[in-house]
């Protein structure tokens, strides 16, 4: 009977567990991934559970062979089938494998995608409208379509085969490296072509236009706009040359915009390395148990107050000292709401009344025995505080977001990340400072 009952509990289980949906993962290499993050929990089988996949909200599957993360991952990843179905994913970072294609076109929360250094053919992420950082420098590109994406910053897709690229849906695209492609023009909207962004590159053949068939010298942007006013031929217009630069500038011209993009790429990995999600959790974390606070209003909290990508608090320590005394302030507040509301005038009225018919006193009466006898901070308790309870409130979210941007970009470490960045670049202080000054987000 025993014999029975554990077999039957054991097909029981098997069944329950075969009955969990799942999501197939063909290329070995990526399951092994999975695995080795610990995101994958029934093993080496072809599929991950899509209860599993629902957690996976960043996902570094960066060149496995040489991925600290994946130690047992041996071989590198060809195939992302099945990354489509992963709900929540919001960054993608798998450059350095032999990728040949990527179909994020479900993936409508994701955010960043780093696919350098593989083998993909065509790309398009006219669907994943939330893409704020893009790069597929180093494939084989020969079709790159983006659509309309207002969140788009930046797309590196330089060394690539592409013929044609399409930027004018992206209006907050501030940096674009399309260099070394086979673009004749680069088509941008009204707003981008009378302004280039300086963080734009291109190749020296390349243009700038409203359409892929009219050419725009940028140099000539305000001449051409004079010509628009005046009478038209009534034979077509012929293409604006982009003139001829010599060999020798247009050598000099690269090398410069190489060198402002490596600044670039520099202090974006700096910024990166600073605000990084493990380092800011853990932030959160300490805050969160020291004012006992939901993580839900925290984090609205730092939203609404946060000043990390502006200026950095300059004293961590006096911060804390602040951040209490509101604290402080506003518990004070609160409990003399409290007494305020419980010891209203309708309510000491009625109490007053309830005495005087009691021990039938006169009014006037009674209320020269409360003055002679009452007790003193009976009175000062009832008057209205100089400050509200929702304004000792606001005071103290604000000095514990600033609290929390301290202990973020604490001097010790963000010394620590300089240096990092510094030795693996191999720059100066004073260089590195100058860098940060001129292109980091994050002012210290």
């Amino acid at each position: 009977m025993k014999t029975y009952i554990s077999l039957w509990l054991s097909l029981f289980l098997c069944a329950n567990l075969f009955s969990q949906e799942t999501i197939r993962i063909p290329d070995i290499g990526l399951e092994e991934c999975l695995i080795d993050l610990d995101i994958d929990t029934n093993g080496l089988n072809g599929t991950i559970l899509v209860s599993d996949a629902a957690y996976v909200v960043n996902l570094n599957i960066n060149n496995p062979i040489t991925n600290k993360l994946l130690p047992n991952v041996h071989s590198k990843i060809k195939d992302l089938t099945g990354l489509e179905s992963f709900p929540n994913l919001k960054r993608l970072d798998c450059f350095g494998n032999n990728i040949t294609k990527i179909d994020l076109s479900k993936s409508k929360s994701i955010t960043f995608l780093n696919c350098s250094e593989n083998q993909i053919e065509s790309l398009n992420l006219s669907n994943n409208t939330e893409l704020v950082y893009v790069s597929c420098d180093n494939n084989k590109l020969s079709s790159l379509i983006l659509g309309n994406n207002d969140r788009l910053e930046t797309l590196y897709c330089s060394f690539n085969n592409l013929t044609e690229l399409d930027v004018k849906g992206c209006h907050n695209l501030e940096n674009l490296d399309a260099t070394n492609n086979k673009i004749d023009v680069i088509v941008a909207n009204d707003s981008q072509l009378n302004n280039i962004p300086s963080g734009w590159y291109k190749d020296g053949t390349t243009s700038y236009a409203n359409k892929a068939s009219e050419v725009l010298n940028t140099n000539t942007v305000a001449k051409n706009t004079e010509k628009k006013n005046t009478p038209q031929n009534s034979t077509p217009q012929k293409k604006v040359e982009t003139p001829k630069v010599s060999t020798s500038n247009q050598s000099s011209d690269s090398a410069a915009n190489y060198y402002e993009k490596f600044q670039l790429s520099v202090i974006t990995e700096y910024d990166k390395l600073v605000l990084a999600e493990a380092h800011l959790e853990n932030k959160k974390a300490e805050l969160q148990q020291k004012y006992q606070l939901n993580p839900e209003q925290f984090a609205q909290w730092i939203t609404k107050y946060s000043n990390l990508s502006s200026n950095t608090p300059s004293n961590a320590s006096s911060q804390k000292k602040s951040t209490i005394a509101h604290y402080s302030k506003f518990k004070r507040a609160a409990v003399e709401e409290y007494e305020k509301l419980v010891l209203s005038p309708t309510y000491l009225q009625s109490k007053k009344e309830e005495i005087q018919k009691k021990y039938k006193l006169n009014p006037e009466q009674f209320t020269e025995w409360i003055k002679s006898f009452g007790t003193p901070s009976l009175k000062a308790k009832t008057e209205q505080p100089q400050e509200t309870t929702d304004s000792h409130y606001t005071k103290f979210k604000k000095a514990v977001v600033s609290e929390y941007d301290a202990a973020v970009l604490n001097p010790t470490y963000i010394l620590s990340k300089k240096k990092e960045v510094q030795q693996k670049y191999k720059l100066t202080p004073v260089q590195l400072n100058e860098w940060i000054k001129k292109h980091s987000k994050i002012k210290n």
